[in-house]
């Protein structure tokens, strides 16, 4: 088939029947081409046109083939390929004439099928209830379809049904080099950064209570893709070309009296200061690349906000997760190990120094107790001609703030303790080093110099975590009768992980025997 016929096909795979005035609209195609195809397709018994005159319309046959949609697909702005979907099957097909590299998991030389969508589209759509409600109640729906309608996902794919492929304007002639905007795009901010600032969003939104999606960022927790208007103070949605998400109080989580859930696994009160104090620390402290993030008191409750990173000037920079890498789906990110990710880790990032700062956040997760760590929660920019850097750090928090026995990491690292996700030494870490070729004494020398930032300047933190109280009393239900403050599980999370640091022989291992003496109950951090 031509690309017009191709086109017409789709559209009505899409459409079902219509007339050649409206597929004339939907296509652009000249009335003149659009005839002559329809003719061609009739004589081969693809379509079949029904009634006469002006009234007439036209529909799909199907013989013994599958009813099959087309998608085609976009990345840095450049047409890559169709995928091609229905019945079950999927397949992808690269266009002749695009010269650029593979896709995750598609070669060049084939045409790839499976009977689940690839990897590396399906890690690009939300997660679980989020993903239902871009799915919606069409049955016939497909999950490939629901790509068409990911307005701002991460990375820089864009998806259009292959009659729509008219539409799509990508001139990324112009885009700057993520490196020369770097500061611009991550921004700085203290802690805690607090914006004073209206949410003109409505409360459905806020409560994920709508029926539809507001933000088409993967993962499980509810997001709304918003834009800051910093002169007047105020933030609004935008589904389009947003440089900034929320996530917004999740009652879920945050509701001790929730009956369908149980205190000890899933009570996280407070979560968007969690995540807001740990990424601050990383930025402002270790020196990692972490994007502008802050705090927005609304409706009694604290939401966290956070830049992105894979956008700039309406511009979207490629980048993938390790489980798209790894060819995993997004139900499975925890379903792996920390060797297969340092695998794929050394694989993937350009220099040495970046894969010793994959090893510097990974040993800082532990630090923290950021168990909900995964293969979705790491992955890989590229800065320019596939030059592929660690990105930047994104939903970092402490379960280990709330639940002391909870894993340091969210998977295991299997040598030299068989699938250990806690309780980890230093040397625990030096094998992944290993893996990516950083020198021990190396990591030892960053591993020594996080775990002392932490033990030197984490109580600050904590200090200037007090500046909330003006917003709120950051109370925390102990048991039905019995509270505490987000303060007090703060102090308490430093002082038993200084305390661990010193059982599991960390520090002295790092030369660190003199912070022994804060273990003492004199020494230990009170409010």
């Amino acid at each position: 088939m031509t690309k017009s016929q191709k086109i017409i096909v789709d559209l009505l795979e899409e459409k079902v029947e219509l007339t050649l005035g409206e597929m004339q609209t939907l296509t652009q195609i000249p009335k003149s081409t659009l005839i002559d195809n329809l003719k061609k397709l009739l004589k081969d018994e693809k379509i079949n046109k029904v009634g006469k005159g002006k009234g007439s319309y036209y529909q799909r046959v199907y013989k013994d083939e599958l009813p099959l949609k087309s998608i085609v697909v976009f990345k840095n702005g450049e047409k890559v390929g169709h995928l091609n979907f229905g019945g079950g099957l999927y397949e992808f097909k690269y266009y002749d004439n695009y010269k650029g590299g593979e896709l995750l998991g598609l070669p060049k030389d084939v045409i790839t099928k499976a009977h689940e969508l690839f990897t590396v589209f399906e890690n690009l759509i939300p997660e679980y209830a989020r993903r239902e409600k871009l799915l919606g109640f069409d049955k016939a729906m497909d999950l490939a379809d629901t790509l068409v309608k990911l307005k701002n996902t991460h990375g820089s794919y864009d998806f259009l049904y292959s009659y729509d492929e008219y539409k799509y304007k990508g001139n990324y002639s112009q885009r700057k080099n993520w490196t020369t905007v770097k500061n611009k795009i991550l921004g700085e901010h203290e802690y805690p950064n607090i914006l004073e600032f209206d949410i003109l969003i409505d409360d459905e939104i806020i409560e994920a209570a709508s029926k539809v999606e507001h933000s088409h960022l993967s993962g499980n927790q509810n997001k709304i893709d918003i834009s800051i208007d910093f002169e007047n103070h105020k933030i609004v949605e935008n589904l389009e070309n947003a440089d900034y998400l929320m996530k917004p109080h999740n009652p879920d989580i945050a509701n001790y009296f929730n009956s369908h859930k149980q205190f000890s696994k899933s009570y996280y009160p407070y979560i968007s200061v969690n995540e807001h104090l740990f990424m601050s620390f990383a930025k402002n402290e270790l020196g990692f690349n972490v994007p502008y993030s802050a705090l927005v008191k609304a409706k009694d409750e604290f939401h966290y906000i956070a830049k992105r990173y894979d956008r700039h000037d309406n511009f979207k920079y490629e980048q993938y997760d390790y489980a798209q890498y790894l060819g995993i789906k997004s139900e499975n990110k925890y379903k792996s190990s920390s060797e297969e990710l340092f695998e794929a880790i050394n694989k993937t990032l350009y220099t040495k120094k970046e894969k010793l700062e994959a090893l510097r956040f990974y040993f800082y997760s532990f630090v923290l107790k950021h168990s909900d760590l995964h293969l979705k929660n790491m992955g890989f920019l590229n800065i320019g001609r596939d030059k592929m850097i660690l990105t930047p750090l994104y939903d970092v928090i402490s379960v280990g703030l709330y639940n002391n026995e909870a894993d340091d990491i969210g998977l295991s690292i299997n040598v030299p303790y068989k699938h250990q996700k806690k309780n980890f030494r230093v040397s625990s870490f030096y094998h992944l080093a290993d893996i990516v070729g950083v020198d021990r004494a190396v990591f030892k020398n960053e591993a020594k110099t996080i775990v002392k930032t932490f033990i030197d300047i984490f109580p600050t933190y904590i200090e200037m975590t007090k500046k909330l109280l003006e917003y709120d009393d950051l109370k925390i239900y102990k048991t039905r009768n019995s509270k505490t403050t987000m303060l007090h599980k703060l102090a308490g999370f430093y002082n038993k992980r200084v305390e661990r640091f010193k059982k599991l022989g960390i520090l002295e291992e790092l030369g660190l025997n003199e912070y022994e003496s804060l273990l003492k109950n004199e020494n230990r951090i009170k409010i």
